[in-house]
């Protein structure tokens, strides 16, 4: 099972943890709200391995193409 949250202060932050595991350290929990939880076969299988790597998953939604830094050898 993993969790979904939504920053409360910067609602464009979302964060995923595995449910099994602490909040992950240097994050507060206060400041993230719980918006779902879903079962492992339902998450992107790309967030689950982040989450086993690195014990959560952080993303912004809303990125604009432009934000995507150029490839320094495509220029």
């Amino acid at each position: 099972m993993h969790k979904f949250f939504v920053h409360r202060r910067h609602p464009d932050y979302r964060l995923v943890i595995s449910a099994d595991m602490p909040f992950p350290s240097g994050a507060s929990e206060g400041d993230w709200r719980l918006t779902r939880s879903r079962e492992a076969s339902d998450v992107n299988s790309e967030v689950r391995e982040a989450v086993l790597r690195d014990g959560c998953f952080l993303f912004r939604i809303g990125l604009s193409l432009f934000e995507i830094p150029d490839d320094p050898l495509t220029g």
